[in-house]
């Protein structure tokens, strides 16, 4: 193998070629991705879709008219504040998600790093951007049934395909079959759920006989 083969084998791809590959062949993106994650590249990806996200909400005036007009005036208000509030939630989120799925992947026999969860992660947000157009369509749609539509297909189909990116880049990462993919998504899901319910239920009980005790 001559030096030049050498070197393009061990040349890493750059942030545009791997925003390609995740689009259009995620797999192979992925997969190349599991052997040296660029975490740094992820960050970047991340803080670009969250800051993007925020602005065009903060941008795109909120649906007030069915609200009184003391809750519309504060809402207006605090959209700055609020954007600022989601950004700093999105990255907490992004680093609590990386450190349940780690944690699941491990155990169901995955061998890849935390830092490649995150990148996973990161990458696996690239169609969040696609809520941008459908945000401002939707606010000059707003009340009709195309703009109801939109909103709620366009926004199925970023979580699907968000899910699918996800599930590959887990799959790759992580070096296990699909199905256990899948259930790394799954399982925290239904964990939380089952807490939900289980909450749920106790507060009814707590709340019930003191109501009774009162009636």
């Amino acid at each position: 193998m001559s030096d030049l083969e050498q070197d393009k084998e061990t040349t890493y791809p750059g942030l545009v070629e791997l925003l390609y590959g995740v689009i259009f062949a995620p797999t192979a993106a992925f997969r190349r991705m599991s052997q040296e994650p660029p975490l740094f590249y992820g960050f970047i990806v991340f803080s670009g879709v969250a800051v993007l996200t925020s602005l065009v909400k903060n941008l795109v005036p909120p649906e007030v008219s069915n609200l009184p007009p003391e809750f519309a005036d504060i809402l207006t208000k605090a959209g700055p504040y609020l954007g600022l509030v989601s950004i700093i939630l999105a990255f907490l989120g992004w680093f609590v998600q990386a450190g349940v799925f780690q944690l699941t992947a491990e155990f169901m026999g995955g061998t890849g790093r935390a830092t490649g969860v995150l990148t996973v992660l990161a990458f696996a947000d690239i169609p969040r951007v696609l809520i941008i157009p459908l945000q401002i369509i939707s606010y000059f749609a707003a009340g009709t049934f195309t703009g109801r539509f939109l909103s709620v297909a366009g926004s199925l189909g970023v979580i699907i395909w968000s899910a699918i990116l996800l599930v590959i880049g887990l799959r790759e990462v992580q070096r296990i079959p699909t199905g256990k993919a899948i259930a790394i998504l799954v399982i925290p899901v239904g964990i939380l759920m089952g807490i939900i319910v289980i909450l749920t239920a106790v507060l009814l009980g707590l709340v019930y006989p003191i109501a009774g005790g009162m009636s």
